[in-house]
């Protein structure tokens, strides 16, 4: 236990849901308390199906009062049988089953870092209070900025389940305006945005549309080389590795203030801090694809590739 805590972190649920991560999930963990200023009031953990290893670590950190709600699912139930796609059944519940008065969302692949900073927390729930701010978050990978708020902060119209700090009356209620008819069925009826390709991300979709709806925002805080919420998108062995760099603050000034700009966002332009550099290769190549695709030269290329698939195809229809 940190001593000097945070005047309202007993009044804050940290809640996941959570999928594997056995290597590291302790350790950044860890991460998240010492971001906040010590163990908040209240920690939920939804599993969503992960395999035995992650299960112990999960029961050794109940068994050490580390975390205070452990809910886990066999892989096979009917809430989890679809994987990802019904992962959005996790990220309800893990802030419907809090207690607190205030959420705090994060996951395991967004690593936090904080030397200073010590009130931000209490300021950040202060903010709550505003007519204007939906939530306190960031992690942002791409230009998220919607209009500048005060020295120190922006307002953005995006809110992310890696890093969200809003309040829990607040969760329920943006969640059930847009779905409250599927949740009540226990999510065997009708999804809102089935018909999206956005279904799966079915919280942040009802945050998003409550935001426009009721004009509110999410309250980012301008990131500096002592206070950084990064989202790696990477795991395992790898979310380790990247763990270690990113605690001591290798090569991070590139990746600090990501979505600090209200440039329109460029397809596969989104950054990851400790993204191998094959798959930063891959995105750099299929922005480059596009452009050419959205260039003059566009139409003739794509006639070309057509004739020589043509080509392809008649060969194999005449090869013995």
């Amino acid at each position: 236990m940190m001593s000097n805590q945070p005047k309202k972190l007993s009044e804050v649920s940290m809640v996941t849901a959570n999928f594997g991560e056995a290597v590291v999930f302790a350790d950044i963990l860890q991460d998240w308390f010492q971001f906040l200023g010590g163990k908040p009031g209240e920690v939920v953990v939804v599993d969503c199906g992960s395999d035995l290893e992650t299960h112990a670590v999960y029961w050794k950190l109940f068994q050490e009062g580390l975390i205070d709600k452990l809910q886990v699912i066999q892989s096979n139930h009917e809430d989890n049988a679809l994987g990802k796609e019904t992962c959005y059944i996790g990220d309800y519940t893990q802030g419907a089953i809090a207690s607190k008065p205030y959420l705090l969302f994060f996951k395991v692949d967004t690593l936090p870092y904080r030397k200073g900073h010590d009130n931000w927390i209490d300021e950040a729930i202060s903010y709550l209070d505003r007519d204007d701010v939906f939530a306190v978050g960031g992690s942002h990978n791409i230009p998220s900025k919607h209009h500048d708020a005060w020295p120190g902060w922006y307002f953005s119209h995006k809110c992310s389940l890696n890093f969200a700090l809003m309040k829990r009356s607040t969760f329920m209620t943006s969640v059930h305006e847009l779905a409250g008819a599927y949740i009540l069925s226990g999510f065997k009826g009708q999804n809102p945005i089935e018909s999206t390709d956005l279904r799966r991300h079915l919280i942040e979709v009802a945050w998003q549309t409550y935001m426009q709806r009721h004009n509110m925002y999410t309250l980012t805080k301008i990131e500096d080389p002592n206070w950084t919420v990064f989202h790696t998108n990477t795991h395992e062995e790898r979310l380790k590795k990247t763990r270690e760099k990113y605690l001591a603050r290798r090569d991070i000034k590139r990746y600090m203030n990501a979505g600090y700009s209200d440039a329109e966002p460029v397809p596969n332009k989104w950054v990851y801090y400790g993204e191998s550099p094959l798959v930063r290769l891959s995105k750099q190549l299929q922005t480059l694809q596009i452009a050419f695709g959205r260039s003059p030269m566009g139409p003739s290329w794509r006639q070309l590739k057509r004739w020589f698939r043509d080509l392809r195809i008649h060969k194999g229809a005449i090869s013995p």
